[in-house]
């Protein structure tokens, strides 16, 4: 009973369990004299009664078991929902407004070919620069604007070029930015996955027309500022047009206020300074338009499925003339017209215009760039209307507003 004096922090019928192990293993764990037994028994009597309760207590039915606790699950961050077409372009129109960046900019024309490339400095709000590095034509030239003034360098020339700029010179920008007129006109969507341009992350939004469900435009918005890094435009045949990317784009690199001041230029030897009158226009109120020139002025308030949202009055030259400027939220279409001189002739237009109808009248097309213009006299006046669209589509505007009664 030594070996049951050693349990004491055992149960009653542990112990008796373990007694009955330590009996059966007794008589090999010990061998020799009963006193070598017995001396044998106290000092292993430990190991013996390990052993004993290592086979009896996990045995017995009155042991609990307990499954093993399984590790908690990672607890995961619920995935943000995906920005819709509104919120995105919306941010895009006021991105400039509240981000300085400078990067390098490619614009590609594919009508042409022809690609130009520059480096765009940008102090938000209004400060720009624009410098020029192809094509070799335009290698070197500079370009620095704001809210109040423009500057121009041309080394070739040496000629730096300073005007005013007027206080309604971003008119144009407002009416083309009304959101409610280009969903009248277009489907907004957000592509499901991102894309990667200039080694930034882009949500792609793309703008469909609902008169003939073709692709109008597709924008790659910054996910963090809301610049716009990438546009196509997409003609009414659906042909890409034009391409305008960023190539790189830093939001860290330095924009010192000298970088944005040309006029130091001018203390350059040999470079000429010339002072430019301020495109000048005087905004007119819509209801007004249709009194002027004795109520001769042809300022229909629809052409085709773009709407009158502005008006101006330029003092530029002997003549005034009026400029009426129309959108469907998403592109922008310029009428201009100007009294006629003498009317038994029809107005002269430069060699390089092509001859073209329009409507009942004869006219003339002229394309620069993504540009085209269409000219022709109505009456005693003489209208241009032009805009970055289609041909075709710039054409059916125009006799509209040949049609148009003043």
């Amino acid at each position: 009973m030594a070996v049951l004096v050693a349990m004491p922090r055992l149960s009653r019928w542990k112990r008796g369990l373990c007694a009955l192990a330590v009996l059966a293993f007794g008589a090999s764990a010990a061998p020799g004299s009963a006193a070598q037994a017995a001396h044998h028994g106290r000092r292993y009597a430990h190991v013996r009664l390990a052993r004993a309760y290592a086979l009896v207590v996990p045995a017995s039915p009155l042991r609990p078991s307990f499954p093993k606790p399984r590790p908690p699950k990672p607890r995961l961050p619920k995935p943000r929902p995906s920005p819709t077409a509104a919120t995105l372009y919306q941010r895009s129109l006021n991105a400039d407004d509240l981000f300085s960046y400078r990067g390098r900019q490619v614009t590609t024309y594919w009508r042409t070919g022809h690609t130009v490339a520059v480096l765009v400095a940008h102090r938000a709000p209004g400060q720009r620069r624009i410098d020029y590095l192809a094509p070799d034509a335009q290698r070197g030239r500079s370009l620095v604007t704001d809210k109040h003034q423009e500057w121009q360098f041309d080394p070739r020339s040496h000629r730096l070029l300073h005007r005013l700029r007027a206080a309604n010179a971003d008119a144009v920008e407002d009416a083309a930015q009304s959101y409610d007129l280009l969903r009248t006109n277009y489907i907004l969507q957000v592509l499901p996955q991102t894309k990667t341009v200039a080694e930034r992350k882009a949500y792609v939004v793309t703008m469909t027309r609902k008169d003939n469900r073709t692709l109008a435009r597709k924008l790659w918005i910054d996910a963090t500022t809301g610049l716009v890094l990438k546009r196509e435009n997409y003609r009414e045949d659906g042909k890409l047009v034009l391409t305008v990317a960023d190539t790189d784009i830093s939001f860290r690199a330095p924009l010192p206020r000298a970088l944005f001041d040309l006029s130091s230029l001018a203390q350059r030897l040999g470079v000429q300074v010339v002072e430019q009158h301020a495109l000048g226009e005087t905004a007119l109120p819509l209801p007004s338009v249709h009194g002027l020139w004795n109520s001769t002025a042809v300022a229909p308030s629809v052409l085709g499925g773009y709407r009158l949202v502005s008006a101006g009055l330029s003092s530029e030259g002997a003549k005034p003339m009026l400029h009426l400027r129309y959108s469907d939220g998403l592109n922008l279409v310029s009428l201009f017209e100007l009294p006629r001189t003498q009317t038994k002739k029809p107005t002269r237009v430069p060699g390089s215009m092509r001859p073209v109808q329009i409507g009942r009248s004869a006219g003339h097309v002229s394309h620069r760039a993504s540009l085209t213009a269409f000219n022709w006299d109505k009456g005693a006046l003489n209208l241009t209307l032009m805009g970055e669209i289609a041909e075709p589509t710039l054409q059916a505007l125009a006799a509209a507003a040949e049609q148009a009664k003043p």
